[in-house]
């Protein structure tokens, strides 16, 4: 009986041989995020690049094979109160619109396009910036109530670990702004200037993509990776107890629905900062992936509602993603501007998930 008890724990051959599988190419994806953009241009040119991409389409399938009765199951990763799911709601809707509206805006006029979010003077001086800087602050005082509220149950860890992402938050804000050069004008002492991108007194500008793209990726697991495994990351923190206040703070599965087209922003294949660089190309090919299996998911449910809402999802994210390699008049007309949208999207879905957190957590000091 024992012996029986001891089988039906352990994990199914296949699944264990999918998790190695998962976990290799994983790790080899992660590996090639640092390879020089320089060895993989032009990007149709390099049969690398055919084989950057059959890893990565591999890692994510593997990991989708590893995870299946998980993701697979009809059961969200956690129950939002009834305000918050209505917000959550309400933005499957504005999110997609606002994207679609972004493209067509993009391809009718993309000098407004560029102006409208990277204007380089004043008045409304790179409005980008300042938006973005509202989400982050955001997302700042909600980590501070959120943090509060773990210090009235005395959950030291879960508070420590909200106090270091408010300051995250807050750091993004100040090289978001430059530390303030971008609103009081200071100049930027001439030796720093040299070694920054745009001479500016910041930071990520010492190697600005690879800051910019740890901002996309993070973003990309916030608002689409993390939530399509919310169920799987809840089954596996379950069993450790210290851990599982970070049940709160996974995605809702929604989050992949609501913010997955926005992620289809980004620099063209002709651009040198564009899919050359690892995360860009491995968040290209895992949102179409994970969109793909969410439909696999409602249509063996036979949630037409979702599913449809799915569908759509994935034709906008399909067409952003090739307006922007492709066809991105709005690259030509401001090399930056394309970016700018896509850290609109990115930094939307992390406040919406400040917010949610913080939504979850009761106002009570019950324990």
């Amino acid at each position: 009986m024992r012996r029986a008890t001891q089988q039906r724990k352990l994990i199914p051959i296949k699944q264990a041989i999918y998790m190695v599988l998962a976990f290799g190419t994983l790790a080899a994806s992660v590996m090639l995020f640092f390879v020089e953009p320089e060895l993989t241009q032009p990007f149709f040119g390099q049969v690398f690049n055919l084989y950057r991409a059959i890893i990565m389409t591999l890692a994510v399938v593997f990991l989708l094979l590893a995870t299946k009765t998980s993701w697979l199951d009809n059961k969200e990763s956690r129950d939002e109160n009834p305000r918050t799911r209505k917000i959550l709601h309400r933005l499957g809707y504005i999110v997609p619109i606002l994207t679609i509206a972004v493209i067509v805006l993009q391809l009718v006029n993309p000098d407004f396009a560029a102006l409208l979010i990277r204007k380089e003077d004043w008045p409304f001086y790179r409005n980008g910036i300042f938006i973005k800087s509202l989400m982050q602050l955001v997302g700042a005082i909600a980590f501070i109530m959120i943090a509060r509220k773990y210090a009235r149950n005395r959950q030291w860890l879960a508070m420590a670990l909200s106090i270091l992402v408010t300051l995250v938050f807050v750091v993004m804000i100040g090289e978001e702004l430059s530390w303030g050069q971008r609103i009081f004008g200071w100049t930027t002492p001439e030796a720093y200037a040299e070694i920054n991108a745009q001479g500016e007194t910041n930071l990520h500008n010492l190697a600005t993509q690879v800051f910019q793209n740890v901002l996309y990726f993070g973003g990309w697991l916030i608002g689409v990776g993390l939530a399509f495994w919310s169920n799987t990351l809840k089954g596996v923190l379950n069993k450790f107890k210290p851990l599982r206040f970070l049940i709160d703070w996974l995605p809702p599965l929604s989050f992949v629905l609501i913010f997955a087209a926005g992620f289809g922003f980004g620099d063209p294949v002709r651009s040198e900062t564009g899919p050359h660089y690892g995360s860009n190309l491995f968040i290209i090919i895992a949102t179409a992936i994970l969109l793909i299996a969410l439909c696999v998911r409602f249509v063996k449910y036979r949630d037409n509602a979702n599913l449809n809402r799915a569908i759509v999802i994935f034709a906008l994210y399909m067409i952003t993603m090739i307006f922007s390699q492709f066809v991105s008049r709005v690259w030509e007309s401001n090399a930056g501007a394309a970016t700018e949208w896509l850290e609109i999207f990115v930094n939307l879905a992390l406040m919406s998930w400040a917010l949610v957190i913080n939504s979850r957590l009761p106002k009570s000091n019950h324990r």
